[in-house]
């Protein structure tokens, strides 16, 4: 089901916190493969994107931190649950082992991808959906008829009496659905409605997934 899940509308986050502690090594023909890493991740507050720390010091040689970067974007971007980027999540590169003629770029960009992935599976990932704000007024002859095509999708509704000729909703809404919204609501007012649709970020996607909706008096 989850690998199904469109990438420009959903993210992956965690929660928690973990640790990846990995090495490589192995027998490439006559030469030696080795790179040893331990990566930390942890939560960020929604909205925060991705963070990259260094607190190995000297025990990764500066020759290598590319290929470490690289390796952790190569986890951000794949993620662990549905192949989906990661957001709002901080990754610290913690400890590092080498060897002088084992070692290759090669190999700590696989070892960080190994620890990264890891820790990441530790740290309670979950899904994010986008969301959009979407606020619309229109004649209030309409207003019934809006609310009651919504309804029929589960919308939660709280509404609001009025006494002007135009009524006006505020829906917070998956973005995946914003033009199927925007297209039911001009359907019913016959092109009379007015619409502004903002970003709201992310948030953990529901199941199933559901708008929730203000209506408000237009003076």
């Amino acid at each position: 089901m989850t690998a199904s899940l469109n990438q420009a509308f959903h993210r992956e986050t965690v929660l928690g916190s973990g640790v990846g502690d990995e090495r490589v090594v192995r027998q490439h023909g006559s030469l030696g493969v080795y790179a040893g890493i331990r990566v930390e991740v942890r939560s960020l507050a929604r909205g925060k994107g991705t963070v990259f720390a260094w607190n190995a010091g000297a025990n990764i040689p500066a020759r290598f931190a590319t290929a470490v970067a690289q390796g952790v974007r190569d986890a951000i971007s794949t993620g662990v649950l549905a192949g989906l980027e990661l957001t709002d999540v901080l990754v610290s590169v913690e400890d590092g082992s080498y060897h002088e003629e084992d070692s290759s770029e090669a190999a700590f960009r696989e070892v960080t991808q190994r620890a990264t992935t890891a820790a990441l599976r530790q740290a309670h990932p979950t899904l994010l959906e986008a969301i959009s704000v979407c606020r619309s007024t229109f004649p209030k002859e309409y207003a019934s008829a809006i609310e009651e095509s919504l309804s029929s999708e589960d919308v939660r509704i709280e509404s609001a009496q009025s006494e002007s000729q135009t009524s006006g909703f505020m829906v917070t809404v998956p973005t995946s659905r914003v033009d199927s919204l925007l297209q039911q609501i001009l359907s019913v007012t016959h092109g009379q409605a007015k619409f502004l649709i903002e970003s709201g970020g992310f948030r953990p996607r529901p199941e199933p997934p559901d708008m929730a909706t203000v209506w408000t008096s237009v003076p």
